[in-house]
């Protein structure tokens, strides 16, 4: 597998077509300011997104965590309005007790070492009743794609791939969430993105996570989708309990 630095530099994330319904949902929803954190915020597709929504428009303070820094430069290009924080988010000490009203994470929990230690960040950094978006990948066991490491996985990265989509509720409501709703999908990969990833790893064009907002006549080329053999994503709105 490439170094870590290498992978945080050419493995951008593309801020465009991104949706997040249940948390699209729950901000509209807010009539007063709130404060809202992206753990393991990558380039910043997320909040990018939330904010063309018009979503954040009373957030009081946004910050975006990742452990690259390479990733919390662009998000800072992309998100001038967010914070930006450079931590792992299994140890977010930079980050004082009950300060946010809402945390979002997309498929970062199974990167971690360390899952359990996570929640219980999440959990301290959240105020009493504070939300929690999550989302990971569900593997069954026949689950396969390109990725080897002793098993076939998703992302070289990846530390764990939860069974199934009871065993990712238990581990939340036994770290102290209740689990308010959720949703499972089967991963799709745009193949158009998969042919713009190997340019840019043959150093053929720019790793650059705003490529399709440069690019906006490709962006319909992306609903041709790939998809992947024996995988789901899980989404899961909780809300702290304390």
């Amino acid at each position: 597998m490439k170094n870590f630095h290498e992978y945080s530099e050419k493995h951008v994330h593309f801020i465009e077509g991104f949706n997040i319904p249940f948390v699209e949902s729950l901000l509209r929803s807010f009539d007063k300011p709130f404060s809202i954190v992206d753990l393991g915020c990558g380039d910043g597709r997320y909040l990018y997104s939330l904010y063309k929504k018009g979503l954040l428009n009373k957030a009081r303070r946004v910050v975006g965590v990742d452990i690259s820094k390479e990733r919390i430069d662009r998000l800072k290009e992309i998100c001038p309005f967010a914070e930006g924080l450079v931590a792992d988010v299994t140890n977010l000490k930079e980050l004082k007790n009950n300060s946010f009203d809402i945390a979002i994470s997309s498929q970062v929990i199974e990167h971690v070492s360390d899952d359990k230690r996570m929640l219980k960040e999440v959990y301290r950094i959240l105020k009493p009743k504070g939300y929690f978006y999550v989302s990971t990948v569900i593997k069954k066991w026949y689950g396969f794609w390109v990725y080897w490491n002793g098993e076939f996985k998703l992302d070289p990265t990846h530390k764990r791939e939860y069974s199934s989509e009871e065993e990712f509720i238990n581990l939340l409501e036994k770290n102290g969430f209740q689990v308010l709703e959720w949703r499972t999908e089967r991963i799709r990969y745009p193949l158009i993105d998969l042919m713009v990833r190997f340019l840019i790893d043959a150093n053929i064009i720019e790793p650059t996570s705003n490529f399709y907002v440069k690019h906006s006549h490709l962006e319909k080329l992306r609903k041709l989708k790939l998809g992947v053999i024996g995988y789901r994503t899980i989404e899961v709105l909780s809300q702290v309990r304390k």
